[in-house]
Parts: structure tokens; sequence; C-alpha cells
């Protein structure tokens, strides 16, 4: 009998299972052969990130963030929407080598006495009055007094069969270019480039994420494409998409190791009921505008934590009610941050004629006013989200309209005034 089972060890589940494991005996099962290789991502860690995982991991340690991320280009087709850490004060954050964070997530957990399984999938989960049984796809069982949910979007059956809902699920696509370091530099002086072009997704953006040697790519594609059409679009985008030609030019990629797979955002109604919790992309705690997973993987591991610490000091049998403050926490925390995203999102993911001269426009504010660049950067930095100041954005949003042609204001303005109110 264990006191805790994590399935899936992506970041929310590794950074549970580094930290729960110091007071209660834990397994941690992941379907994919970690032991062979953890996949390659090339993530922006901000610093806002820090205060869920900063007693856990050395933020100073290269093998995980290789550098720091000083700036972001918020890019459209005519401008640069450069944001400087150095105009304000410290940096955005670092950018993370999440493979070696989640590798050295899982060598904390060993380290700890965690049982780690690899290469294994749960095909079902039967509720028992006082535990959980999981039956892997060998026929072998496990039990349990907790269980948590960290499997991401490849999980979803059983959250189904546990009385959960699920996310919106969309599917991305991914890829590292590499190149010598130099060329990298002269290429892509930014951290983080962000872009939207409905013609590339009328569902998110299109990315790249710098490495030491190395650049992450993707996009979300549309619904009901294949994995060979997002590939192909991909290769297109690439080699013709005037915009990103400087930034790709003379790095090398090799498309046969895209990774194509589902991504989720919009929080399901609840996160817990008895033994259960569903962490971070899962639950749809993903930002809706940005796609930034990270943050609340980290956020939910150590929430989740806090909240069944004292429950295993007292012998609990954790009922809904106990875990409900998962819930109510992951709330407070979070989903304050996450209106500006939502708003956003209302905004530019979709099919009207406006989105690109409207992010266009975004772009041209973030390079014009130094006041909406500092909001932004204090995003970044902010080690208490649950204090996200809103009105900061809504004074974006307010510049942002403002800069509307005198037709364009009277036409959308129910869609910022929505979009306000979120």
């Amino acid at each position: 009998m264990y006191d805790v089972i994590i399935i899936g060890s992506g970041i929310s589940g590794a950074t549970f299972a580094s930290k729960i494991s110091k007071h209660a005996k834990t397994l941690l099962i992941e379907a994919q052969d970690y032991q062979k290789e953890i996949p390659l991502r090339t993530n922006i860690f901000p610093e806002h990130n820090k205060p869920f995982i900063k007693e856990e991991i050395d933020w100073d340690d290269k093998t995980i963030f290789p550098s720091t991320h000083t700036k972001s280009n918020y890019m459209s087709d005519e401008y640069n929407g450069i944001l400087d850490s150095t105009e304000f004060g410290i940096p955005l954050g670092n950018v993370s080598y999440t493979e070696n964070l989640i590798r050295k997530l899982i060598d904390l957990f060993e380290q700890q006495s965690g049982s780690f399984k690899s290469s294994e999938k749960i095909s079902k989960i039967n509720r028992h009055n006082d535990y959980l049984e999981l039956i892997n796809n060998k026929g072998e069982s496990y039990s349990t007094k907790l269980l948590v949910l960290a499997t991401g979007s490849r999980g979803f059956e059983l959250q189904r069969s546990l009385g959960f809902g699920v996310p919106d699920s969309y599917t991305g696509v991914y890829l590292h270019l590499f190149g010598e370091e130099d060329k990298i530099n002269e290429n892509l002086d930014v951290n983080y480039t962000f872009l939207i072009n409905p013609k590339i997704s009328q569902n998110g953006p299109f990315f790249f994420n710098k490495g030491v040697e190395r650049v992450s790519a993707g996009y979300l594609g549309e619904k009901g494409q294949s994995k060979e059409e997002i590939i192909s679009k991909l290769e297109r985008i690439l080699k013709n998409y005037k915009p990103i030609q400087p930034i790709v030019n003379g790095l090398s990629y090799n498309l046969s190791n895209v990774v194509v797979g589902e991504i989720s955002k919009h929080p399901i109604k609840k996160f817990s009921s008895d033994r259960v919790l569903v962490l971070g992309e899962a639950a749809g705690i993903v930002t809706s505008f940005f796609y930034e997973g990270l943050l609340p993987g980290v956020a939910c591991a150590d929430i989740a934590s806090n909240t069944v610490k004292p429950l295993f000091e007292k012998g609990s049998s954790f009922s809904g009610a106990e875990l409900l403050k998962y819930d109510q926490e992951v709330k407070r925390v979070l989903f304050t941050y996450f209106k500006n995203g939502d708003a956003l999102e209302y905004l530019l993911y979709n099919d009207g004629s406006y989105v690109k001269t409207l992010w266009r426009l975004y772009t041209k504010l973030l390079m014009e006013n130094r006041t909406c660049r500092k909001y932004i950067y204090e995003a970044y930095i902010n080690h208490d989200l649950s204090k996200h100041i809103t009105s900061n954005d809504r004074y974006v949003g307010e510049k942002l309209f403002g800069m509307l042609p005198a037709l364009s204001k009277i036409t959308l303005s129910p869609r910022f005034f929505r979009a306000m109110l979120m």
C-alpha cells in the first residue's frame, strides 16, 4: 500500500513527487520510457515560477537553466514589441532545459526513497472504501490512499472514469533547430519570440524559445488537421514565412524529430474528489493565451503538497471536503493572473478579419509605450500572482483600443468591453 501514487512525471507530477516523498511513501508512474530518454524541451521559465520550486532546484544550475531570460519579442509582420528586462531591473527569468529539470526532480524523488516506474501505463482504476486500486497494462495492481493525476493531455480516459471533466484539447507541433551558439545569437537576440498570424493558426501562437546551440519552435494546429498536415505546414512555415527567415537561416533541423501532441487548457470544474487530485494541464490549468504550462505545473504541485502534508500528519481519509482546499488555493493563487490571458484569447484567437491588424497594433503599442512594457515586465517577475494588478492589464487594453481606427472602435467596442470584464 502506497500513501501516494502519481500518474505522470511531467513538470507537475515530478515536482509534486519531489515535494511529497519527504513525507509519504510515494510511487511515480510514467507511460513514456524515461529511462531511455526524456524528450528535449526548451522553455521559458519566468521569475514568477521560482517561489513554487525554489526548495527543490538550484536556480543557478546551468544544466537546467543554461541562460537568463532577458528579452522577449512580441512580434508581428511589421513590428517587434521588444520587452528588455534591463530597462526595468532583474531578468524576466531563465531559459529552461525542461528535460533536465524533470530529471533532477525525479533524481531527488528517488533519493528520498520514492519509487519510479517508467514505460508503464495504468489502464484501470478501481475505487474502494478506504483506498484506490490501480491496474497497469500488464495486469499488475497497486493500492494507494491518495491518487494524483498529472497526465497532461494523455490520461483523459482515467480522469473521466473517476468522474472528472476534461479540458479543451488542441494539437500542437514542436521541433528543435540546432546551430553554433554564435550563429543562433546572430539570428536571434531575444530569448522568447511570440507571434500571431491567423493564417498559421486561429488557436494560438507561433513561437521560438532560444537555448544554447538549440532553439525550439512550434505552433498550434487547427482542429481536424492530421499529424501529417500539421508537420507539412510547419515545414512550409520554416522554409517560406518571410518574418522568421532571419531566425531560421543557417540552422539545421530534422522533421523526423517533430513532436506532435495534444495541448490542453480551460480549467475543468473541479480538481479534486475523494482521495484524488488532478494537477496542471490534466485539469486544464494552463494560461489560455500564452499556453504557459510550467507555471501552473509547479504551482499546482506546490499547492497540492501544502494541502496534503498536514492531512498525512493527522491520518486523514483524504475526503473530497478536505481536498477542496487544493481547488480553492489554485484559484486564489493563479486565476487573477489568468484573467488577462482569458481576455487576450477572446480578442485574438478566432477567425475575425481584424485579428492580424489588432496583433500588429499590440506589438506597435509595446514598442512605443514604456508603461505597457513595464506592466508586462512586472507580471513576469511577480512572486505573488494572487496579487496580480488587473488594473495594469486594463490600462494596456485601453491603450490598445485607443489605437484602433474610428470605424474599428465602433465595430470592436463590444468585444473589448466583454474582454475587460473577464
